[in-house]
């Protein structure tokens, strides 16, 4: 009697795909994303990859519109719930210290930032943030233009501590000490 083993091929969908890839923006930029590296970590073929993508170019797209919409999700549960402008200040500023992939990711971007891709959604998430810190100071009472300049002057602090962080290599791993310095940024932009 003849037995055959049946094996079941692992199905991978584009979310698979698109979190692999933010995984390796995050820890080693755009540049380095490849189809055949990506597909033997998720253990299929590259064929699986033509099966959803037409091309690379067409997978960092939809992982970096992932990686926008899924931050955006975080910045709306966390931030833009609070209805007083301060209490949502510092919930941005205590939200900026979180260790997290999407932090990462975005530092990773800003090095990154000759691509033409990322170029393009790094202005689009700047300006968004940007809007979202505006229009929190002017609730508190700042003027248009003072508003502006404490976004931006806020939003500056963000990418700073991000680059800091990653140049650091996870060396900032005393959570205590992050969440004390978002709350003394917190304390010094919010009047």
């Amino acid at each position: 009697m003849n037995s055959t083993v049946s094996v079941k091929k692992k199905s991978l969908n584009p979310s698979d795909w698109e979190l692999a890839t933010l995984n390796v923006i995050a820890h080693q930029g755009v540049n380095a994303v490849a189809i055949e590296p990506l597909a033997r970590e998720l253990g299929v073929t590259k064929g699986s990859f033509y099966w959803h993508f037409s091309n690379r170019m067409d997978l960092i797209d939809s992982a970096l519109k992932r990686w926008r919409n899924d931050d955006r999700a975080v910045i709306e549960e966390k931030v833009l719930v609070m209805d007083d402008p301060k209490k949502r200040l510092q919930a941005w500023f205590m939200l900026s210290a979180e260790p997290s992939q999407s932090h990462l990711i975005y530092a990773t971007l800003l090095a990154d930032r000759q691509h033409k891709l990322v170029a393009k959604v790094l202005k689009e998430i700047t300006i968004e943030r940007l809007n979202y810190l505006q229009q929190s100071y002017r609730e508190i009472g700042y003027s248009d233009a003072q508003a502006k300049q404490q976004a931006l002057l806020a939003y500056s602090v963000y990418v700073g501590y991000l680059h800091m962080a990653k140049t650091l290599h996870g060396n900032l791993k005393d959570t205590q000490t992050v969440e004390d310095y978002a709350l003394y940024v917190a304390d010094q932009l919010i009047a």
